[in-house]
């Protein structure tokens, strides 16, 4: 089980990866776009190609903007994951305490009745040496 949860964990950081890659080029793509605008309104544009310019821009700080949104909610999902990967480690102690007490139960038990058997062996011993 916390195999499993350590995969689904590993895949949601590589969706994450990818969607902050994406992000990433995505301001690269903007800071071009944005220097190239600057560079033709310095060389003389008409205003048709400079709103075209600037809503391109516009659509690319929507997307920027979206893709913020879906790093937080993996981000979230990431949280959540990771808590319930350290659940089922506690839940893994838990049951390896439990065991190890089982087990020292278990030993100190037998070694009493193994006490109580030489005891009981002596005892007979020094019973069947009287006679």
């Amino acid at each position: 089980m916390l195999e499993a949860e350590r995969i689904v964990l590993s895949d949601m950081n590589a969706i994450l990866a990818k969607l902050l890659e994406e992000q990433s080029e995505m301001r690269r793509q903007r800071e071009e776009r944005k220097k190239q605008l600057d560079r033709l309104c310095a060389a003389g544009i008409t205003a048709l190609e400079m709103e075209t310019h600037k809503n391109f821009l516009l659509a690319l700080d929507f997307s920027l903007k979206q893709k913020a949104q879906q790093i937080a909610l993996q981000r979230q999902a990431i949280y959540r994951q990771m808590e319930k990967v350290r659940d089922v480690k506690l839940e893994i102690s838990t049951i390896e305490k439990l065991r190890e007490r089982k087990q020292e139960e278990y030993n100190y038990l037998a070694q009493k009745e193994e006490e109580l058997l030489m005891e009981e062996y002596v005892t007979t011993s020094k019973a069947m040496a009287n006679c």
